[in-house]
């Protein structure tokens, strides 16, 4: 399980890394980052932190005439995605739940007023963390767990929409809905669902939708 973390980390880096870059001759283009305010079941709060880089972008402009002889033009913008994520939630009186997870994603984009949608999913890992955890020993004697809980592998289903921001410091809004589906919780899968409300920043000198 440890090499699992360690693998985990290395991709956040990763993706850290090369959202960074803006050579528009490489296959990875200009990225952006996410902040988050996370609600498991609404009402158990918690923070998330995202990085994505675009790894495909194509452009469509449909143009439909109607009978009176107006012609409608749209213009969308598909891409292909690849996010990290971390973050944690806490449940009161309970514990507190950390998750890292990656995702491809399909983000459409109409350009005429800025919204989108998208869908994603991969891998991902949830540790729990249980305050005031206790064990006893052969001998009888108390002592206090430190970082009581565990570790699960929590593949991800993302659905989300939101919409771009011209001429401000955010990118854009998001609202997405998390699946996270823990394996070998009490042998079996349990799913936790999170509510996500967040902004997108771009810090790059060069913006692209």
């Amino acid at each position: 399980m440890k090499k699992v973390i360690v693998i985990s980390v290395l991709l956040l880096f990763f993706v850290l890394g090369y959202s960074q870059i803006h050579d528009s001759t490489s296959v990875f283009r200009t990225g952006s980052y996410t902040l988050s305010y996370v609600g498991n079941n609404l009402v158990k709060p918690g923070l998330k932190f995202g990085t994505n880089i675009i790894l495909s972008e194509k452009t469509l402009v449909k143009t439909k005439k109607r009978k009176s002889s107006k012609t409608i033009t749209n213009a969308f913008t598909r891409q292909l995605m690849l996010a990290g994520n971390i973050g944690f939630f806490w449940h009161p009186k309970s514990h507190i739940g950390a998750f890292n997870y990656y995702e491809l994603t399909y983000r459409k984009i109409n350009l005429k007023n800025g919204k989108y949608s998208k869908i994603g999913f991969g891998p991902g890992l949830y540790r729990s963390f249980y305050p005031e955890t206790y064990q006893v020993d052969d001998n009888g004697d108390i002592a206090k767990i430190p970082f009581a809980g565990r570790i699960y592998l929590s593949p991800v289903l993302t659905f989300g929409s939101g919409k771009f921001v011209k001429d401000s410091f955010f990118k854009y809004r998001t609202f997405t809905t998390t699946l996270l589906f823990l394996f070998d919780y009490n042998s079996g899968v349990v799913p936790l669902l999170n509510f996500e409300i967040g902004l997108g920043f771009d810090f790059s000198k060069n913006k692209t939708k």
